[in-house]
């Protein structure tokens, strides 16, 4: 608002100096213009007038040089007075100076001695028969000074309303900055105390939209982490203490029993060992989990026989299927190489197939296909058990995500997997319709570098 204000005062002024030399310049020129004009008929048509302070011959010179709204006086090369175009000779005398001696005009704004009026004069010298007089014009400037003062508060009232104008312009926009602002600024106070429920209003315009927006959107994340944290909290709880209290039970009912057969020894033993495998994978789970979040888990990648490795995660699942009594067929004849982390890859492989055979009914069929083209590989794990709703698919790689279907496992295997083969700059995919089943693919490239 100062620099407005500033402008303002700087136009105004700029303004009264422009319209004051415009106006009084222009009265300059005219009175210039019209003594050149005087003085080049005069002397084209009365070069053989000779004046003196007694001849006629004055009367006509001022019939000449006459200009209506002004008064004419003449005077000799000493500056007195002699003819006036009121009639009234005065005996004051004005100075001459070099300037005018040498035949230039003069102008100059003046006050009158009598009426203190103000006036524009100018001295502007002609020669007769060789004799310099001066020719003074007197133009009043009172009717200029007052179009000039009109001007002036006509401007100054101009200046007044637009400062006002872009006062109220200036204060409707700033309110419209500064109180958004101001919400935002209460909401993200609120929110940087632990408060994420509250949300800021989105419905302003430009960067202060966005900037909602994305306030929104962090607090949004930080409920969603905050609910992961929990989910977290339980399941590992959960997934940590079933396990624990097997191994627990069956490790005091071992010390405890004294009459316990061979037989329940070596059922308590095989507990123990299953359960303790259990809390290892868990565990192993987890480790892998805090590593991808991190960006620490690094892949190992090198020329790998991706038909191999499919094989022998196949054969680490074959008991477990037979035990549910589902075939898993591998459908890969050919050797494919991709440079990839082969057993991070098992690993990805296992739980796939590991999921298949946990949503498959039994004695039904687990297909893992591998095929490629020039520049990828593509591998399929499909099954026709359990479908899962398409609500859920999206939150099937989320960490601790368990659906309706199963409700088993620590639902860390797909998102461990999801991440691993993002890592291998691939996707991972699932589909799952009663026509089609259920099918969970891998896109990998091959990124085979020229030894």
């Amino acid at each position: 608002m100062i620099i407005i204000m500033l402008t303002l005062t700087l136009g105004e002024t700029v303004l009264a100096v422009a319209v004051h030399h415009y106006f009084y310049g222009g009265i300059r020129d005219t009175l210039i213009e019209h003594a050149e004009d005087a003085n080049t008929l005069y002397r084209r048509f009365n070069d053989r007038i000779i004046l003196n302070h007694w001849s006629n011959s004055l009367s006509e010179v001022m019939d000449n040089f006459r200009l209506k709204g002004t008064t004419l006086f003449i005077y000799n090369a000493d500056g007195s007075m002699i003819a006036s175009s009121t009639g009234v000779i005065s005996s004051s005398s004005i100075k001459t100076d070099s300037e005018l001696l040498g035949g230039n005009p003069l102008s100059r704004v003046e006050y009158l001695p009598q009426t203190k009026e103000k006036v524009m004069s100018l001295y502007y010298p002609i020669q007769i028969k060789g004799k310099l007089f001066i020719l003074r014009y007197v133009s009043s400037l009172a009717r200029v000074d007052r179009d000039l003062l009109l001007i002036l508060i006509v401007s100054l009232l101009s200046g007044v309303g637009i400062a006002l104008l872009v006062f109220f312009v200036s204060l409707k926009l700033a309110q419209s900055i500064v109180m958004p602002i101001k919400h935002i600024i209460n909401v993200s106070s609120k929110m940087a105390v632990g408060n994420f429920s509250i949300r800021i209003k989105q419905d302003y315009r430009n960067e202060l939209g966005v900037l909602a927006r994305t306030l929104n959107a962090m607090a949004d994340e930080i409920q969603k982490n905050e609910r992961l944290q929990n989910t977290f909290i339980s399941s590992v709880s959960h997934d940590l203490l079933t396990p624990l209290t097997g191994i627990k039970g069956w490790s005091e009912t071992m010390l405890m029993n004294k009459d316990t057969t061979p037989e329940e020894f070596r059922e308590g033993l095989n507990v123990i060992s299953k359960e303790s495998d259990r809390l290892k994978q868990l565990v192993g789970d987890l480790l892998d989990l805090s590593k991808l979040k991190q960006n620490t888990l690094a892949l190992n990648r090198q020329k790998t026989r991706l038909d191999e490795v499919l094989k022998q995660a196949v054969a680490s699942v074959q008991i477990k299927a037979a035990a549910k009594g589902c075939q898993v067929i591998v459908n890969s004849s050919k050797k494919m190489i991709a440079e990839v982390d082969g057993n991070r890859l098992q690993q990805v492989i296992v739980n796939l197939l590991d999921n298949a055979i946990k949503f498959s009914h039994a004695d039904t069929q687990i297909i893992a296909d591998l095929a490629e083209d020039e520049a990828t590989i593509r591998l399929s794990v499909k099954d026709w058990g359990i479908i899962v709703d398409a609500k859920e698919i999206p939150k099937l790689t989320d960490p601790f995500y368990q659906t309706r279907a199963n409700g088993r496992g620590s639902g860390l295997g797909l998102a461990i997997s999801k991440n691993i083969v993002d890592l291998h700059g691939g996707r991972l995919s699932i589909k799952s319709t009663p026509e089609t089943g259920t099918d969970a693919v891998i896109v990998l490239p091959k990124n085979i570098k020229p030894n």
